[in-house]
């Protein structure tokens, strides 16, 4: 439902039960439909993402609208969204290069991850 996703995604916002969550720019939660039948799953948001607040709107994000076209799928109709929802990683200089998060960090996301797969129950659920 739209309140359960809002409702988790505020208590989200605020967590720092991790250490990315404290050097991120903001929290990358998830979007598309409350009851989307399909429901994408990445690993976690990418610098574009962390920039802007949006799954899947940097390079990955082009390379999953290209799939999506290929399939038949309407993005707005897909709930697209991350396992962590901090971007991780290291500075070098000016950029800031994708860091695969630990185990520990991604646990620590899963309530969020749950908390949005219940709300949509989708369907069908494809792990990236």
């Amino acid at each position: 439902s739209a309140d359960g996703l809002a409702g988790a995604r505020a208590r989200a916002a605020g967590c720092r039960d991790c250490p990315i969550g404290a050097h991120a720019t903001q929290l990358v939660w998830g979007e598309g439909p409350p009851g989307a039948r399909r429901m994408v799953v990445g690993e976690q948001p990418g610098d574009r993402e962390d920039l802007t607040g949006r799954p899947f709107v940097g390079p990955a994000g082009a390379l999953l609208d290209q799939a999506f076209a290929a399939l038949g799928w309407e993005r707005a109709q897909v709930y697209v969204t991350n396992a962590v929802k901090h971007f991780k990683y290291l500075p070098r200089g000016r950029r800031r290069l994708h860091k695969t998060p630990a185990q520990h960090e991604a646990d620590a996301c899963l309530r969020w991850l749950e908390a949005e797969i219940a709300a949509v129950q989708p369907q069908v659920l494809v792990a990236l």
